[in-house]
């Protein structure tokens, strides 16, 4: 990212990540990046930030490492509320001041994410060295790399004959282009940085464009072939993504690229070795069937021969080693014992043989996975994956908050008139509501629905086999109370009349969507998921917990259905799993 992309996103985003809470952090697998998982204003998000690089929000799932100084990352920062983000000067460093701690990212090349205290001291860094200007230690206060040194005048003189614009305007040539700024000479340098100065003035204002070049950039100016992006984040978190998939698949390829070619030679090297044992034996064998069929030959050699070496003789064209203190027979015999240890050999190396092909034939295996996990885990979320969601029979989306401030949310800011809202007959349940924009869903739909808002309760938690679940319309729900009273976060009016729905089970069927190398964990009713997936599992109310069980309904859709790239979904289908539970029928369609 350049200054230009950082200011464009932090104009962007500085009021999206103050107040949020520092939720988890991990590693994104494959590369030197870190994504800090935030929960903001009742939703999560994951921002990714990558030293010398970039730092944007994402909508993609990744891969996820727990490493050692990931550990540490979290003992420094979980759990802290972000208070202040902010830009030093005009450098390409970020930071962001969470409660008593500060994070620096500093996307210049090489750069570092460092962790301060309240007094500057350094309590991480992604890398400790000296360097020319600066030393990054432990206890040390923090010190910034030095700051851009705009070009003296003599400096610029050479850099114009050179056509050297971006140095001489501190910005990027793809910039440079986008304003449609030529060479220039000394005279028209101020106009060419006024233009550089308005694009600014732009970007502070929040008045610029969210261009996106596939595969080349990412400007806030509009150029042709560009894509116009909701927001210069969403730009961003594409560009980059498709270069991140693009770059760890590359290096994954290359990786076992590399074992494969290590295993191809050591089986090849194993093929000819099994064939010189089996060359040699039958050479051995040769030698002692020889040796009897001309036994006066070999006798009288053996008579006249000193007892005390070894003698070689020719016999029918071939050299033969003897040993004059055996018979004929024991002679031969030694031969035929020397051919049966090479047959053993080559029987041992055969094993060996048998068991590399079977690591190729898994070597194969793993890249194939890795590939479609690769595919899985770059898979774009829609918004209402925030939430526990479902699709109904006929086409509804259906949405339940997963706390009290997306409950909150949900009535607030999701629910209009002509939806229907449903909850179960219980203190303790998510607000569901089912879209329906404009359209008249049927009764089935409203049962889908209610099957969401019956499982993710506290009936779950409870043990309960069934519970009634009521529904409304959107304009029957209410966050005013009556005259005097009041109501708490994530409570709701209900006015009018209450439809019920009798006895809803507690039964959730959980299942594999695959479409387009993408795979969704979707949840509902059995009659739901099972019109839309032959792979699916259903679990009630158990005491087994979500994440022992998802393992195991992971393991079950990789052994029965051969599916890959299924550990990049497990976090997603355990977050669906609505508490404590077991498997009551894993269904196979015929």
């Amino acid at each position: 990212m350049s200054y230009i992309d950082l200011l464009a996103w932090y104009t962007e985003n500085k009021d999206k990540i103050e107040g949020c809470r520092i939720d988890n952090i991990f590693k994104i697998e494959g590369l030197e990046a870190y994504l800090f998982k935030l929960y903001c204003k009742g939703e999560y998000k994951n921002l990714v930030l990558e030293p010398g690089k970039r730092i944007h929000f994402t909508k993609y799932e990744r891969q996820k490492l727990s490493t050692s100084e990931v550990s540490i990352l979290r003992e420094l920062l979980r759990d802290r509320i972000i208070r202040e983000i902010s830009i030093l000067g005009s450098e390409r460093i970020i930071k962001i001041v969470a409660s008593e701690k500060t994070i620096y990212l500093e996307l210049l090349p090489r750069g570092l994410l460092v962790i301060t205290d309240e007094n500057n001291r350094i309590l991480f860094s992604t890398e400790y060295k000296e360097f020319k200007d600066r030393v990054i230690k432990l206890g040390l206060g923090y010190t910034p790399p030095p700051s851009f040194k705009p070009p003296t005048k003599e400096e610029i003189e050479k850099l114009l004959k050179k056509n050297n614009l971006s140095r001489v305007l501190g910005v990027p040539q793809e910039i440079i282009e986008a304003l449609n700024i030529k060479a220039v000479n000394e005279s028209e340098l101020e106009e060419a940085k006024k233009k550089v100065d308005d694009l600014i003035k732009k970007i502070v204002s929040g008045n610029f464009e969210k261009c996106l070049l596939k595969g080349v950039t990412v400007l806030p100016v509009k150029v042709e072939h560009c894509i116009q992006m909701e927001s210069y984040n969403d730009a961003l978190d594409e560009f980059f993504t498709a270069e991140e998939k693009d770059l760890i698949k590359s290096e994954i390829d290359k990786k076992l690229e590399e074992d494969r070619k290590k295993l191809e030679k050591t089986i090849e090297d194993t093929k000819r070795q099994i064939e010189e044992y089996e060359k040699k034996a039958e050479e051995l064998r040769s030698i002692a069937q020889l040796i009897v069929a001309n036994y006066d030959t070999v006798n009288t050699i053996l008579a006249q021969s000193n007892k005390r070496n070894t003698v070689k003789a020719v016999i029918s064209g071939v050299e033969v080693e003897l040993d004059p203190t055996l018979t004929v027979y024991k002679n031969s015999s030694k031969y035929y014992d020397m051919a049966k240890e090479y047959i053993e050999k080559a029987k041992k190396a055969k094993l060996v043989l048998n068991e590399l092909q079977l690591k190729m034939e898994e070597l194969e295996k793993q890249i194939i996975e890795r590939k479609e996990e690769i595919l899985v885990s770059s898979r774009k979320k829609e918004w209402y994956e925030k939430y526990h969601w479902s699709i109904t029979r006929n086409g509804f989306l259906v949405i339940a908050g997963r706390d009290v401030d997306q409950n909150e949310s949900i009535v607030r800011k999701l629910l209009e008139d002509r939806d229907i809202f449903l909850h179960s007959d219980i203190q303790g349940a998510a607000a569901t509501v089912l879209k329906t924009e404009g359209r008249e869903p049927k009764e089935e739909d409203i049962v889908d629905a209610a099957t969401i808002s019956a499982c993710y309760s506290k009936a779950w938690k409870s043990g309960m086999a069934s519970i009634d679940v009521f529904w409304v319309y959107g304009d029957q729900v209410s966050k005013s109370p009556p005259s005097g009273e009041y109501l708490k976060k994530g409570s709701f009016m209900i006015y009018g009349k209450k439809n019920y729905i009798k006895n809803v089970k507690l039964e959730l069927a959980v299942g594999l969507l695959r479409k387009d190398n993408e795979i969704k964990i979707i949840v509902g009713n059995t009659d739901n998921v099972s019109s839309k997936t032959d792979m699916y599992v259903v679990v009630s109310p158990g005491d087994e917990d979500p994440s022992k069980l998802g393992e195991k309904i992971i393991k079950y859709f990789h052994d029965k259905f051969g599916i890959q790239g299924l550990k990049a979904i497990k976090e997603d289908l355990i977050r669906e799993i609505p508490g404590k539970s077991r498997i009551l029928m894993k269904k196979i369609k015929t």
